[in-house]
């Protein structure tokens, strides 16, 4: 599928195509697809909020050890919110977006090998890569994986170009960790290549023994790659607004804070999700105050963005009612949050 992504329905089929397809793919190949956790779930007690898909399978596959011997495939909403602690500074432009879908798969170390060729099959036949746009990025000394890739015959690797802990990972369980490659793609205008997703073998600390596999990507980076977007942010159809076409982090700020409000989340100060989710609202006051907007202007925009996106409206209308509740005018918010912010800076 090659969309005009100038058009944001378009856009949306693309994101949610690559997605189905991820899962079709995997579905076709005997893995039993596992349904979802809401970004706000405290299932996983290692993390705040759900930022990848194996938040949403420790509980029922991971910890009994019930991993189905075919696998499982997943897709996951995910929101990893590093860049709301920088997100109102000048000077900061965030690489990635705070909300993506993780597109997964979690299954027992002896499918590592049909798992590999799975991987390769799905970005040559979905993702339409010709082999020297998909590059796998391995470390020598992890010689499983790299006899894997060193025998596959792939005609794009790169060997030993980052430091040993980019090829580790962790996943919340105490006394294990992970060792893996990465997939990255070309970008169509840059040429340079982009990191979209890991290949992964998980083992005991102290015995190295491997005790179950992933693979998973993200959603936002491929398209990102593929279709030489400038940034993971173009891939959602916001509406056209001179505040949103100059401004991602004004983006970021909305999609994230509309995705955890959507589940019911509210800002406040009991605990930490209700805390970060008010530093993002924070930032859509922040930014439509600099772009000079009124509050009804702000309410059509939250309104349309999330309709977009989301398919329907749950959050813009609760949004609305928060902003009208703390005053009439966003330049008079504003100030109080400059205070604030100049505060914290003097603190840290």
């Amino acid at each position: 599928m090659r969309p005009a992504l100038e058009d944001w329905q378009q856009l949306n089929a693309c994101r949610r195509g690559l997605v189905s397809s991820f899962l079709r793919h995997y579905r076709a190949a005997g893995y039993r697809e596992a349904a979802p956790l809401p970004v706000t779930s405290k299932q996983d007690e290692s993390v705040v909020f759900v930022g990848a898909a194996i938040s949403a399978l420790k509980k029922d596959y991971i910890y009994p050890g019930k991993l189905p011997a075919g696998g499982l495939v997943i897709a996951q909403d995910a929101v990893r919110t590093r860049n709301v602690k920088n997100m109102l500074a000048d000077d900061f432009e965030p690489k990635w977006g705070s909300y993506f879908t993780n597109i997964d798969t979690v299954f027992p170390y002896e499918l590592k090998d049909e798992a590999f060729a799975q991987a390769l099959s799905f970005f040559s036949d979905k993702v339409k890569l010709a082999p020297e746009e998909l590059l796998l990025r391995v470390r020598s000394e992890d010689e499983e994986l790299y006899q894997l890739v060193r025998e596959s015959g792939w005609p794009a690797v790169e060997v030993d170009a980052h430091p040993e802990k980019y090829y580790r990972h962790t996943v919340g369980i105490d006394g294990v960790y992970g060792e893996n490659f990465n997939f990255a793609v070309r970008h169509k205008r840059t040429g340079e290549y982009s990191d979209v997703g890991n290949f992964i073998i998980f083992r005991e600390r102290e015995s190295r023994r491997p005790l179950f596999m992933e693979v998973g990507f993200g959603d936002t980076v491929i398209m990102q790659a593929k279709y030489g977007l400038a940034h993971v942010m173009d891939c959602y159809p916001f509406p056209k607004h001179p505040a949103l076409d100059t401004n991602r982090k004004f983006k970021d700020c909305i999609i994230t804070s509309q995705a955890m409000m959507r589940e019911g989340l509210r800002p406040s100060s009991r605990d930490e999700q209700s805390k970060i989710l008010y530093k993002y609202l924070r930032g859509v006051y922040y930014f439509a105050g600099r772009a000079g907007m009124r509050p009804q202007e702000l309410a059509r925009l939250l309104h349309h963005s999330e309709a977009m996106i989301f398919g329907d409206v749950r959050a813009a209308p609760a949004m609305t009612a928060l902003f009208a509740a703390k005053g009439g005018r966003i330049e008079e918010l504003n100030r109080g949050t400059l205070l604030n912010l100049q505060k914290e800076r003097n603190e840290r």
